[in-house]
């Protein structure tokens, strides 16, 4: 590489893989790869993001790369503006430095054999900064003469997270967390503290992402490939934005639990229902959704010998089915004594519920109409109930195979409804 200055930054290195660095590892998605395992900035090749738990005081692995006719011995330092707007933006501070270099080679490269720290720690809040840095290199001549030599500017896209992360949670990578989620993260909660207050903000700036709920996707790596997910992969990508700024939820399954009656061949119930298009739909996803002839029960309950009237509805809706196999994926909060229930597919609001966290033993649980979490969760989100029922002198059967959808019962209107949760 040419260079025309006798002396230049070439690349600096925040993150060094260890947990005395101090930084927050992120990776990228795309190739499942650490992006500090490389210098984050080279000149004129690469301007890679950084992340620190807030307030702390980072060091770098500083390169330089000369060309002759320079000082063999000077002393190095970095000048930006303030972060913190007690400064005013327009501030300029010394970042790095005066600190001595010794060149081996006045020709080519020299890495300093020791991190350099940061004269002061980062912001002591959450949020998302741009630095940049003018290097300089000062001297005295033999005759007294004072020197100074400019290095070059290096920018940086720097997020200062609220807490550390808990490593190895569901979908992340081994430690801390895919870029994407630092970055919004760590700008939808600017200055937050609490952990409810976060976990808000994290929901309300779920839309900004483009990510679509009922796109066939799992995990949080496959979801940013592929722009959305199923439950499964949402309820991980909202544990993992909140990990990022230090805030653990408490993720749980929800399951229906089918009631068959051998005498009638009813089966109460065979799935929840969803009406809702879901995050960043305008209809329910075509490639996920149920599309045909939905009947609707006016009055529940009722006999299977007198007359029901049935609202037929064609229509696309999403289907939860009973059992094991299916489900609906939701996260848990605790805080100051209340739990909160975020769902990131239907919800754009956090529920407060008069309960305590739901166990993960998958143990049958019965719900009457005054449970808090049918009232003001299952009642407006899942508002129907799919079921093999007998009405009108005939056997209405759920066949998802032949697009048979039995009968619908609103919600809230079944007395007594089973549910089972698990992780």
């Amino acid at each position: 590489m040419h260079i025309a200055e006798p002396l230049a930054i070439y690349s600096l290195h925040f993150d060094r893989g260890d947990a005395d660095s101090g930084t927050v590892a992120l990776w990228s998605p795309v190739t499942d790869t650490r992006l500090g395992e490389q210098p984050e900035w080279i000149r004129d090749h690469r301007a890679e993001p950084v992340a620190y738990v807030r307030g702390a005081r980072p060091s770098v692995v500083i390169s330089l790369l000369a060309n002759h006719f320079v000082p063999a011995s000077f002393e190095l330092s970095a000048f930006g503006r303030s972060l913190s707007p007690a400064h005013g933006p327009d501030t300029p501070i010394r970042w790095l430095g005066p600190h001595p270099v010794s060149l081996e080679r006045t020709a080519g490269w020299n890495t300093l054999a020791e991190p350099v720290p940061f004269n002061r720690p980062l912001p002591n809040h959450i949020g998302t900064h741009a630095l940049e840095l003018q290097w300089v290199a000062e001297w005295t001549d033999a005759d007294g003469s004072a020197r100074r030599l400019f290095l070059g500017n290096s920018r940086h896209e720097l997020f200062t997270t609220g807490a550390p992360m808990r490593d190895g949670g569901a979908g992340a990578p081994p430690s801390g967390a895919y870029l994407p989620l630092v970055r919004w993260s760590s700008r939808w909660c600017e200055r937050l503290e609490s952990r409810k207050d976060i976990c808000d903000a994290l929901l309300r700036g779920l839309p900004e992402t483009g990510l679509r709920y009922g796109v066939p996707a799992w995990t949080v790596r496959h979801m940013l490939m592929v722009g959305g997910g199923m439950c499964g992969g949402w309820y991980q990508l909202f544990q993992q934005l909140a990990n990022c700024q230090g805030v653990t939820l408490e993720g749980r399954t929800l399951h229906l639990v089918p009631r068959d009656d051998p005498r009638t061949d009813e089966v109460r119930w065979e799935a929840m229902v969803a009406v809702a298009p879901g995050i960043n739909q305008l209809e329910p996803s075509r490639l996920t959704r149920l599309q045909g002839r939905f009947h609707d029960c006016v009055r529940y309950p009722f006999a299977s010998d007198e007359p029901v009237e049935l609202l037929g509805r064609v229509e696309a809706r999403y289907v939860f089915m009973a059992g094991w196999d299916d489900g609906h994926c939701l996260n848990f909060l605790e805080d100051a004594g209340r739990l909160y229930l975020y769902d990131a597919c239907f919800r754009t609001e956090a529920v407060e519920l008069d309960m305590p966290l739901p166990p993960a033993d998958g143990r049958p649980v019965r719900l009457g109409a005054e449970s808090s979490f049918r009232r003001r969760y299952l009642h407006p989100t899942l508002p129907f109930l799919m079921g093999t029922l007998c009405a009108n002198g005939r056997l209405w059967e759920v066949d998802l195979g032949r697009n048979e959808f039995g009968i619908t019962v609103g919600t809230e209107q079944v007395p007594e409804i089973d549910i089972m949760w698990t992780r």
